[in-house]
């Protein structure tokens, strides 16, 4: 009996000691850059008050946005599936879930879900108040 109530005295402290640690985020830069995904220089619009926004596309399966640009720099980030950027020259890339790029403003380019799931991702813009839409589609 004494043994049985030491064992839980004892599993009892150390379950609260391991709760009263403190525990630290882990913090991970998932992409970071000075350069687009083909390489080219960004910068930011200069003109207006500063602002971010933080958006999620869901991409169903055969999906495509086609040629367009972006008025402003972003990071993208694939939160599942897979999609295919395909640039006006014809080169292309295939980014998965886990893989993070960055457009350069004014880079045509085409996005297709070629996976055989819908692909999910969140993207970064940085721009300024009044910036129009987010997406401007090649005429």
């Amino acid at each position: 009996m004494i043994r049985s109530l030491t064992t839980v005295i004892l599993s009892t402290f150390l379950f609260c000691t391991a709760y009263a640690k403190s525990e630290k985020p882990i913090i991970t830069v998932l992409h970071a850059g000075t350069m687009s995904s083909a390489g080219e220089e960004f910068s930011y619009p200069k003109d207006g008050k500063a602002k971010l926004i933080l958006a999620q596309a869901i991409f169903p399966v055969g999906a495509v946005i086609p040629m367009h640009t972006h008025p402003s720099p972003v990071i993208v980030h694939i939160i599942a599936g897979e999609l295919t950027s395909e640039r006006a020259n014809g080169d292309r890339t295939i980014y998965k879930a886990g893989d993070s790029f960055i457009e350069a403003p004014n880079s045509p380019h085409k996005v297709t879900n070629t996976g055989k799931r819908p692909a999910i991702l969140h993207g970064v813009f940085v721009t300024v108040e009044g910036h129009g839409p987010l997406t401007i589609f090649e005429k």
